[in-house]
């Protein structure tokens, strides 16, 4: 049985994503906020016509993917990597969707999004934390 991961919008200000991975007791985050909480652009945001950071231009997106993708192609990869949450589950689809399930794919794992911030108590609840 695949293990079931939970993703939130970020507790952090300058994060866009936490993963809560219960049967490892981790929490990764990841995707970039600038200080003034604009987020940094990524293609889920950069498909979107809705969002700030939307090209239109379908030879332009890629060409940005692409540049993403090689800056970041030695970062430590792997299902417990920031760096492979980030590449795969912001910059593998058009959506946050598509993304979610690549890495589902990839990792062989079940990921549940909650479209909201991680609060300490649903953190202690997930992970089964008593104090």
């Amino acid at each position: 049985m695949a293990d079931t991961y939970y993703l939130f919008r970020s507790d952090k200000p300058a994060k866009k994503f936490t993963m809560l991975m219960q049967s490892h007791n981790h929490i990764h985050r990841f995707g970039g906020v600038k200080p003034d909480g604009t987020p940094y652009r990524d293609y889920t945001l950069l498909s979107n016509p809705k969002s700030i950071h939307y090209e239109p231009d379908k030879d332009k997106r890629n060409k940005i993917k692409d540049n993403y993708l090689a800056r970041h192609k030695k970062d430590p990869k792997g299902v417990h990597a920031p760096s492979s949450m980030a590449d795969i589950i912001l910059w593998s689809a058009k959506s946050l969707k598509g993304g979610i399930r690549n890495y589902e794919k990839k990792f062989n794992v079940k990921v549940v999004f909650k479209n909201k911030p991680l609060t300490e108590s649903e953190k202690k609840k997930l992970m089964n934390i008593n104090r």
